[in-house]
């Protein structure tokens, strides 16, 4: 074999390890842009909020009762939200609808499917969510039966209760036993507060709050029972109200309400 020969060879070979090293690195950074277009996909609000709550399905929670087993859409409208970007969207007058909940409250877990699948029926794309748990003031009785705040809600959570005062609920109030004649009686000492219950949702419409809804069906006395149709049909009847208020091009200096009773809802379960 001549001299020229085998530097062709050689040079052929080269080309061919050259060219394989470059078919490895494509394919490299093909996988790697797969792998993180999937977890974009997964990080996504709308899979965010289907985890949060999904992942409860099944479980009990500290006294004993079963969370209610949910099913919700990978593309459902949620988008999350603090209560400071609620008040600055309140503030610069936009129109939108905001959820108030958290996954572990047993009434939110009752409306969330029938929230969530009437929207997407009456094509709402954006539902913002703040999650309440963790952000509002608790008032319990001292020993001389005063109602008394002995956990602080968040700034954005008193802002809100100001932007929101319209269509608000009371707190409510407390109650303790007393004896009077022998005779064990109850008596109430109210709160002089508005508070955001869960669920409550509201639209917002050119940064003045309009129609409140819970969904809860006056048919359901606990946050764990089976839901019948004719409850998740009550359900569906307050969202699509809200719904419709939401598509109307006339506003009216008229706050309106859709709730069921605050009674529903006591002040550990919502």
């Amino acid at each position: 074999m001549t001299k020229n020969r085998k530097i062709a060879i050689a040079f052929v070979i080269a080309i061919f390890v050259c060219l394989g090293f470059v078919i490895a690195y494509i394919f490299a950074e093909l996988y790697t842009a797969s792998d993180i277009s999937e977890t974009q996909l997964e990080t996504t609000d709308a899979m965010k909020f289907k985890k949060e709550y999904e992942d409860l399905n099944g479980k009990t929670d500290e006294s004993n009762n079963t969370y209610r087993s949910l099913s919700i859409s990978e593309n459902n409208p949620i988008v999350y939200a603090t209560a400071s970007t609620i008040v600055n969207m309140i503030d610069k007058d936009e129109t939108f609808i905001v959820y108030f909940g958290y996954a572990k409250d047993a009434w939110s877990r009752s409306i969330i499917e029938t929230l969530i699948n009437s929207a997407q029926e009456k094509n709402i794309y954006t539902i913002y969510y703040v999650d309440i748990e963790n952000i509002r003031d608790i008032y319990t009785l001292n020993d001389n039966h005063e109602a008394v705040r002995t956990t602080e809600g968040t700034d954005g959570y008193y802002d809100l209760l100001n932007k929101l005062n319209s269509v608000l609920d009371n707190y409510g109030s407390l109650s303790y036993d007393t004896v009077v004649k022998k005779h064990t009686v109850s008596v109430d000492v109210p709160i002089n507060e508005k508070r955001i219950f869960a669920p409550n949702i509201i639209l917002i419409k050119n940064g003045e709050p309009k129609i409140l809804a819970t969904g809860i069906s006056s048919l359901q006395t606990d946050g764990f029972m089976d839901l019948t149709t004719e409850m998740i049909n009550d359900t569906k009847k307050q969202f699509e109200s809200l719904y419709s208020g939401y598509f109307e091009t006339t506003t009216t200096t008229t706050t309106s309400t859709t709730t069921t009773s605050s009674n529903v809802c006591t002040k550990d379960g919502c």
